[in-house]
């Protein structure tokens, strides 16, 4: 079956003991993926990105910076723009990511939600 770890909110410094920060990154060392769930409608999602991956690059030896993830944008159905705006998303979070497991996904809508358990599955 698949199992999953909620890591809610990392913040700056959590690598450091900020706040929960090593409660939860101690959870994220037993997975085997990451699935890093992105807010559509966020002004600084890139920004986010990056601090929650520089976080989890300096806990401990770094190896959780090493494991796979899967970025999952969720809200799709938000994104003002059409196809358009949401390839030019896509375009600058593959970039950011280093990788192409770039996922689309509306839970208000169930949209996406089926293929993102399949492709959970796998790991």
């Amino acid at each position: 079956g698949l199992v999953l770890c909620d890591v809610p909110g990392l913040i700056a410094g959590a690598s450091q003991g900020v706040g929960l920060g090593h409660a939860f990154l101690r959870h994220i060392e037993r997975c085997r993926v990451i699935l890093h769930l992105i807010d559509a409608t966020s002004e600084n999602l890139i920004e986010e990105y990056h601090m929650i991956n520089e976080e989890l690059a300096q806990y401990g030896s770094g190896h959780l910076a090493n494991m796979p993830q899967v970025v999952v944008v969720n809200k799709m159905d938000q994104v003002e723009g059409g196809e358009e705006a949401k390839q030019e998303l896509a375009d600058r979070l593959k970039e950011a990511m280093g990788h192409t497991r770039l996922m689309w996904v509306s839970a208000k809508e169930k949209e996406g939600v089926d293929d993102l358990m399949v492709r959970m599955s796998s790991y």
